[in-house]
């Protein structure tokens, strides 16, 4: 792994947002029909279908901008669960286009809530030669179509946004995340934090955590729950602050440590 820019590097800033209304989309006649004919096509050979009633959609594109920064980004990462489907538009992509700086971007999918700190954990590798980074992490609470499995879907459309740089007050010092893992606080073993925040899959541990202060994220968006109450924190007075949680279906164990 390359050098870090500084021993610094890391979170600058956390921003959280929820997202009450449909996105623009969603009241476009023509999208709405592009997007209906795109569903059919892909879910047909699994005979599965497209719901009739997506008028309270969100895309993960949409929310996202409305999380850029309107200073330059070397580096941007969107990490997402549930895919998006929305025809003629890969999101990092276009993200990369509207994004001030025309930052290198990657996308983390498919790993739950793993997804935000296997992003974090990527990141940090081009510290080095991209120091203004951004993580944008986005869940949706509804989809323009039937999975056809049972599905969990947060309460509300909700996205974070993490800015990252060198000489932050909040340096990221470890990320980890493990696979076939049990819930378990064993990855805050060690790491000495002063405030700990934990995810709808570590809470019900929360008594033995050793820390002066313990979060407990919002049960409701468990993807961006953990990084919600981040942005609720005053990182100049948080101290050392831990992020845990615990994918029960993916079965990912996570933390990372600020400060």
């Amino acid at each position: 792994m390359p050098a870090l820019h500084d021993d610094r590097w890391g979170l600058r800033r956390a921003v959280s947002r929820r997202y009450p209304s449909p996105a623009a989309l969603a009241a476009d006649p023509g999208h709405a029909a592009r997007l209906s004919t795109y569903l059919t096509d892909l879910l047909a050979p699994y005979d599965l279908t497209v719901a009739r009633d997506s008028s309270a959609a969100q895309s993960y594109g949409e929310m996202a901008v409305e999380l850029l920064p309107s200073s330059p980004v070397d580096l941007l990462v969107l990490a997402y669960d549930v895919p998006d489907v929305s025809p003629g538009r890969a999101v990092s992509t276009y993200l990369t286009h509207v994004c001030p700086g025309k930052p290198m971007s990657f996308a983390v999918s498919d790993q739950g809530r793993a997804a935000a700190f296997t992003a974090l954990s990527l990141m940090r590798t081009y510290a080095a030669t991209h120091p203004r980074a951004l993580l944008i992490a986005v869940e949706q609470a509804d989809l323009p179509y039937d999975p056809g499995v049972p599905l969990s879907l947060p309460a509300a459309h909700a996205g974070i946004a993490l800015h990252l740089s060198a000489a932050s007050p909040a340096p990221l010092t470890t990320v980890t995340t493990l696979p076939d893992a049990a819930p378990s606080l064993s990855v805050l073993d060690g790491l000495s934090a002063t405030t700990v925040i934990l995810g709808g899959g570590l809470a019900a541990l929360a008594d033995d955590v050793k820390a002066d202060r313990v979060v407990l994220a919002d049960p409701a968006q468990p993807m961006t729950g953990v990084w919600e109450a981040l942005a609720g924190l005053d990182l100049a007075t948080a101290g050392r602050i831990a992020v845990a949680d615990h994918d029960p279906t993916l079965h990912y164990l996570c933390a990372a440590t600020f400060g």
